[in-house]
């Protein structure tokens, strides 16, 4: 069997040109007593069903919980809750001896039960991400003290798509909950480097450091997360340091002023999160490619990133993926040019009405652009895309509305099953998707079950027929080779334009803790910022 610790060779992320800053001076502080972190939203009650978003809300979730494995700030994989992981050359069983002395945040301890309890949990109660990828378990054994994991097929990306990805349950605690959607703040218990110590619902949460925790020591004591919805407000704390940190990212035209103000530091680098424009694609006309590409050649992608962006972020690929993720399919670029656009509506009967704003079928081309009101930068973006395809003859109104509400009505319960109710919306995916290339498989599969982040309910024979085909494959560079072929598929049928991949550039109080860590694609709010690895 060959063996893989922290050598990353099954799917480490390729390097990224950034800017991460300078490594902290030795005289700022690497420890501190208390720091306030504030958030744009409230996170639930911080259990694997109850967390709201995939960035700030899995990161807090990573405090509390562990996972088997980790990706380190290399985005290698590395042992944690594990003390190795072994796989079978063919890619099919997963043998992980486990840590002994760990004990979760109510003293019982931890077992290999719990781990062969949390992968049978997840399979039954599947409304979770860590469930897909747990579909093709064969069997769960524990052998001498080890887990020993074996898919029914080949899985070369398992370590990372789940391994690193699935937080460990306390069997005492779940083994009675039956509606883990409604588990409560006593259901947040893990094996973590931080406790949930108090929450308050759309307020506050309240972490202290596990001091029991073997795997390394908390580098500060109590973490106060606040929910402060709005992002000038989280900035004006900051400077006053009232918060010490904003999970948020910086827009681009304040990184140079905050960088500027003594004790406060910006650190930047590449981010993979994606902002997209949604379509509807189950709705009328959204429903026809024709519309789908015609907005999309409407879009100056360029300028979305000069203008709003200042030139700090990437351009969207069509194919969805990012240009310097693993097995990105490079030769895809976007086109802008208005006349093709209106030219491909003249060709389908989308003709101007007397206000100017085209017909089809009877029904003019106007409709809804939902978006964040908390995030600014998405706004001018919704306003500016309203411009481009006002020059086309399709009108769109900008929605601005809490983030709850657009969530509400793009992925339900974040349930694609449940259909959605919108026309068009300013959508995104953070970074964690750019590292799985079946991720790009549920962007577009008409399965719930496999699509389960198709918020657009996109129905296409020949995109089911790819994201099939990428599933099936058995070994890491049949993978991206899939994945290359349905990037390329992605472009063609357009389901939702990529407009851009912002840069990362997250604020702290560099007077108060400066030992936050940037790991590309994750920012700083993560477990090796605040946590000092045992020898």
């Amino acid at each position: 069997m060959t063996t893989v610790l922290a050598a990353g060779v099954l799917l480490a992320v390729a390097a990224c040109s950034s800017d991460a800053g300078e490594a902290p001076a030795k005289d700022q502080p690497q420890t501190a007593a208390a720091v306030t972190i504030a958030i744009p939203g409230d996170e639930g009650t911080l259990t694997p069903y109850t967390y709201t978003t995939g960035y700030p809300g899995y990161n807090l979730l990573t405090l509390v919980y562990d996972s088997l494995v980790v990706l380190d700030t290399s985005n290698e994989v590395t042992p944690l809750l594990a003390t190795e992981l072994t796989v079978s050359p063919d890619s099919t069983v997963f043998t992980l001896p486990l840590r002994t002395g760990v004990t979760w945040h109510d003293g019982k301890p931890f077992s290999a039960d719990d781990v062969v309890f949390t992968i049978d949990y997840y399979r039954e109660y599947d409304t979770v991400r860590f469930a897909s990828p747990l579909a093709g378990v064969d069997s769960v054994q524990v052998r001498d003290g080890a887990v020993v994991i074996t898919l029914s097929q080949p899985d070369p990306e398992f370590p990372v798509r789940l391994l690193a990805d699935m937080p460990i349950l306390p069997r005492h605690v779940w083994s009675s909950i039956t509606e883990p959607e409604k588990a409560p703040v006593t259901a947040a218990v893990g094996t973590g480097p931080y406790r949930l110590a108090s929450y308050e619902p759309d307020r506050r949460y309240e972490l202290t450091a596990n001091t029991a925790y073997p795997i390394g020591k908390p580098r500060i004591d109590t973490l106060t997360v606040s929910v402060v919805p709005e992002q000038q407000t989280a900035l004006a704390a900051l400077r006053t340091g009232e918060v010490q940190m904003t999970a948020g990212t910086v827009p681009a035209n304040l990184i140079d002023q905050l960088s500027g103000q003594q004790g406060v530091t910006v650190a930047t680098g590449s981010n993979f999160g994606s902002t997209l424009l949604a379509f509807n694609d189950g709705k009328a006309p959204f429903d026809r490619v024709e519309v789908r590409r015609a907005i999309a050649t409407a879009i100056d992608t360029t300028d979305l990133v000069d203008t709003v962006l200042l030139g700090k972020g990437t351009l969207g690929s069509p194919g969805f993926w990012h240009p310097e993720a693993p097995g990105a399919n490079t030769s895809l670029t976007h086109t802008h040019d208005p006349a093709a656009a209106s030219a491909a509506l003249d060709a389908i009967g989308a003709t101007p009405g007397p206000d100017g704003v085209r017909v089809l079928d009877g029904k003019p081309l106007a409709f809804d652009l939902l978006v964040y009101a908390n995030n600014p930068d998405r706004v001018r973006t919704a306003e500016l895309i309203t411009e481009m395809l006002a020059k086309v003859g399709v009108k769109t109104a900008v929605r601005a509305m809490d983030a709850d509400s657009v969530d509400a009505k793009v992925w339900p319960d974040f349930d694609v099953a449940n259909g959605r109710d919108y026309d068009l919306a300013l959508w995104g995916w953070s970074a964690p998707t750019m590292f799985d290339y079946t991720r790009l498989a549920g962007l577009v599969a008409s399965d719930p079950k496999v699509g389960r982040l198709n918020v657009t309910g996109i129905r296409d024979a020949d995109l089911d027929a790819a994201a099939t085909a990428l599933n099936a494959t058995t070994t890491l560079d049949d993978r991206k080779a899939a994945a290359g072929e349905l990037q390329q598929l992605i472009a063609d049928k357009a389901p939702f334009v990529t407009l851009y991949y912002p840069a990362g550039a997250y604020a702290y109080r560099s007077d108060v803790f400066a030992g936050w860590t940037y790991q590309q694609g994750a920012g700083l709010l993560h477990k090796h910022s605040l946590v000092a690895w045992a020898d």
